[in-house]
This record gives C-alpha cells, sequence and structure tokens, in this order.
C-alpha cells in the first residue's frame, strides 16, 4: 500500500517470486534483515527497484559480477 500526497491509499499489485540462490547466501540475507528487522521481500523490492534505476554500477570480472552504488 502507498500513499501518495493528496491521495486515499493505492493497492499495488503484488507478484510471487520464485527462484533458487545459494543456501549460504540466502541464509545470510535472511539473517541480516532480521537483524535490521526488515522483511527479505522489501529488501528484495528495494534492491531491484535501484538496480532498474540503474543506480548500480555492474562490474563483470573472473570472480563474479560485483555492484556499487554510482556517486
Amino acid at each position: 500500500m502507498i500513499r501518495y500526497k493528496h491521495q486515499k491509499e493505492v493497492h499495488e499489485m503484488r507478484k510471487q517470486f520464485t527462484t533458487s540462490i545459494d543456501t549460504n547466501i540466502s541464509d545470510n540475507f535472511k539473517k541480516t534483515c532480521e537483524s535490521y528487522n526488515l522483511k527479505m521481500n522489501v529488501v528484495l523490492e528495494a534492491f531491484m527497484q535501484q538496480f532498474t534505476d540503474q543506480q548500480f554500477k555492474v562490474e563483470i570480472g573472473k570472480s563474479g559480477i560485483k555492484l556499487k552504488i554510482e556517486d
């Protein structure tokens, strides 16, 4: 639910999202989200929005993909 200035409540459509993720990464992500008292889906949505908005610099190398916040 989002509230915009001068508008009533707006309900967003939700979509189920399922994918396979390395167990260690998933477990650590869950623990980190819990330490911030955040739901995992909220963090994932924020990341996905920032990624879509091209707020990250993507570096692809031999060790994999690295994402850095663009200044």
